[in-house]
């Protein structure tokens, strides 16, 4: 078989990269510059392994990366991996980017062909709008061609290793449609679960990321009630969960949610069962605490200072990757400097956005740091270094956790964790 992916960002890259060890990949994106840097062997996101395994594939002539629609003919499998953003006040998800990719693969799609969709969407998605756009250019589902929903469960920073290791749900419009996509999404690797239709997959996706977010509520805001009581939350949670499953659900405090997936699917699910007259309570009281945090982090640095220069170490969203799609670093920066602080941003990995590269040298002077993004190179910290380039008796802020408090109490910095005051 010979295999097409349409969308080649965080998920469709590594994926594409990933199936050509085992068939014959395109790799297509309506982004003419993307798409050069790739044909020049250059990467076009951080993912650790992501180079070495694109480079293999591309070397071994597995991997062909187009712009051109006309090279998704020959493809019996067509997986759609793009962008499906949403608009948390309207409640409205933009399908432009899978409209527009179902317009280049209708023309070009044979009998036969198996179209799987990975991008997150509401339930009722692929039975409704791609089923429909398909049957509207004269293809009978699944007679002529088969359609699959088999959602991306990756993280950042350990993609390669969760497409490989995590269990494949697939939602399929038949059985030889389930057959072929197990055979192609199954060759990664991991256990296939079946289910009984792309609805059911659908939602597995919108659990996976819904019930981390308000996991996430819940710990915030744990984070904040131990800040009141005077315990830190680290060492709750620590004790709490220490051989003691029931808890495992409880996750680490943090400055906020970012990245896509957190940003978008619990209010897409929230926003498909406001239209059949429920609404989600839960998410709606996680979605209060985490959007507080960056506000609260902001807090926390004018409560210790007034005034001054302050570093926040950490613009992507998480740790060892370069997203800085829906950072909390962009909402605490903009708290701050509305009290009227001077601010720096400083990350190893993220591009743009006036970003110093060199936490050393970013903390040149500043009164305050504030730690937000728990980057493998800051849990490493010289923290004597860090000493002797910022002023006099400089406010540490620590936002992860990832710092030890009397390592840095020692070395001379006032120190403050998130529920850990």
């Amino acid at each position: 078989m010979r295999i097409s992916v349409i969308g080649l960002g965080y998920v469709g890259l590594p994926l594409a990269s990933l199936l050509a060890e085992s068939f014959d990949v395109v790799g297509f994106d309506v982004d003419f510059n993307k798409i050069k840097a790739l044909e020049r062997n250059e990467v076009t996101i951080r993912e650790p392994g992501l180079e070495e395994v694109f480079r293999n594939s591309r070397k071994n002539g597995k991997l062909t990366i187009s712009h051109d629609p006309d090279s998704l003919r020959d493809s019996q499998v067509k997986i759609i991996t793009v962008g499906t953003p949403y608009d948390e006040v309207k409640d409205f998800v933009d399908y432009s980017q899978l409209d527009s990719s179902l317009d280049i693969i209708i023309p070009r799609i044979n009998k036969g062909d198996v179209i799987a969709l990975k991008s997150t969407v509401p339930p009722g998605t692929t039975m409704e709008r791609v089923k429909g756009r398909i049957e509207g250019n004269g293809y009978r589902i699944p007679e002529d061609v088969g359609i699959a929903f088999a959602p991306e469960r990756i993280i950042e920073g350990q993609a390669l290793k969760d497409f490989k290791g995590l269990p494949k749900i697939i939602g399929a419009s038949d059985d030889r449609t389930f057959k072929i996509a197990s055979e192609v999404i199954g060759s990664l690797g991991g256990k296939v679960i079946r289910v009984s239709n792309p609805e059911t997959a659908e939602m597995v996706k919108m659990v996976d990321n819904y019930a981390r977010f308000v996991f996430l509520g819940l710990t915030n805001e744990l984070a904040l009630i131990c800040e009141k009581i005077g315990v830190d939350v680290l060492e709750v949670i620590r004790a709490a969960k220490d051989d003691y499953p029931r808890n495992a659900g409880v996750l680490h405090p943090g400055p906020g949610v970012g990245g896509s997936c957190l940003n978008k699917d619990p209010f897409i699910l929230r926003g498909v069962l406001k239209l059949s007259g429920l609404d989600l309570n839960m998410v709606n009281s996680a979605q209060e605490v985490n959007s507080f945090m960056p506000i609260h982090i902001a807090e926390i640095v004018k409560l210790f200072r007034s005034n001054g220069n302050v570093t926040l170490l950490g613009v992507a969203f998480k740790g060892d990757t370069d997203d800085t799609r829906y950072t909390p670093t962009f909402k605490i920066r903009n708290e701050l400097v509305k009290a009227g602080f001077q601010v720096k941003l400083s990350d190893p990995l993220a591009e743009g956005h006036d970003i110093i590269k060199d936490m050393y040298e970013a903390c040149m002077g500043v009164d305050s740091i504030v730690l937000l993004t728990d980057h493998s190179e800051y849990k490493k910290i010289d923290l004597e270094r860090l000493r002797k380039v910022t002023a006099s008796d400089p406010l540490f802020i620590d936002a992860r956790g990832i710092v030890d408090r009397r390592e840095a109490v020692n070395h001379g910095f006032e120190y403050h964790g998130l529920g850990r005051l």
